[in-house]
């Protein structure tokens, strides 16, 4: 996990946001995604506080972090326990059972070993509904590599300013196809459409359904997709830095 920044009354920016859109997802939440930690999202963290049994003073530390993360991430880590199968795992997170069978690989389904730790992928990584940042975007892909461990994810060098550039690889086919996003600053919503098209591919594949009316399986087969989500995270937030720092 990164390490997230400590948010509390006053605290603003993307992961505000990203904090304000799981609260609501959960239910916990009613407010506008904007952005600011004011008596509204205080109360909310302080409501999901106790509800998850957690000290109630309305500050997201590590662990409120923690115990948010697998609703951030998309999926839980799951200690197997006596009677459990991938049946009943998919039953309780709502998730499927070719999800965790391929977030998985090489686990013996008809007999899965109590203390076994499991990946147990659930619900949508890419957030639509909120600023997107460089961290989310790193953070999005970590959990993509690990619910979808047959990608490929690596960088292509750093940015102007020092932040690595990530790509992915997607399918193994020798037909290539190149993508990218936020090639020039003030371009951010490209990267979460991208990340989106890309869970949403990866969802189709793991499941054998289709996207965009294609078998997801025959293009990944076929086609071997490269994409850099960022190519440009400087511009993101050029607007607050205050002098250029170039890598050596």
């Amino acid at each position: 996990m990164l390490n997230m920044e400590t948010l509390r009354t006053g605290s603003t920016g993307p992961i505000v946001e990203l904090l304000q859109s799981v609260l609501k997802r959960l239910g916990f939440f009613t407010g506008n995604i904007d952005g600011v930690f004011g008596s509204q999202t205080h109360n909310s963290v302080m409501a999901y506080q106790r509800n998850r049994g957690l000290i109630a003073d309305g500050i997201v530390g590590n662990s409120t972090w923690l115990n948010l993360m697998p609703f951030i991430n998309g999926y839980d880590i799951h200690t197997v326990r006596a009677g459990d199968t991938v049946f009943n795992l998919a039953r309780t997170y709502s998730a499927s059972e070719a999800g965790i069978m391929m977030a998985n690989p090489g686990i013996n389904v008809y007999n899965l070993q109590i203390g076994q730790k499991l990946v147990v992928p659930f619900g949508t990584i890419v957030p639509g509904n909120i600023s997107y940042s460089y961290d989310i975007l790193v953070m999005n892909i970590n959990s993509l590599k690990t619910i979808y461990p047959f990608i490929k994810t690596d960088y292509i060098g750093n940015s102007a300013m020092c932040k690595p550039l990530p790509y992915i690889r997607i399918g193994t086919g020798v037909r290539e196809v190149f993508y990218n996003a936020s090639f020039h600053a003030n371009e951010w919503i490209t990267t979460p459409v991208i990340m989106r098209f890309a869970e949403n591919l990866l969802r189709a594949y793991v499941n054998n359904t289709n996207i965009y009316g294609f078998s997801a399986r025959n293009i990944l087969r076929d086609v071997s997709i490269y994409i850099v989500p960022m190519v440009n995270p400087d511009g993101f937030g050029l607007h607050l830095d205050k002098e250029i720092i170039t890598c050596l």
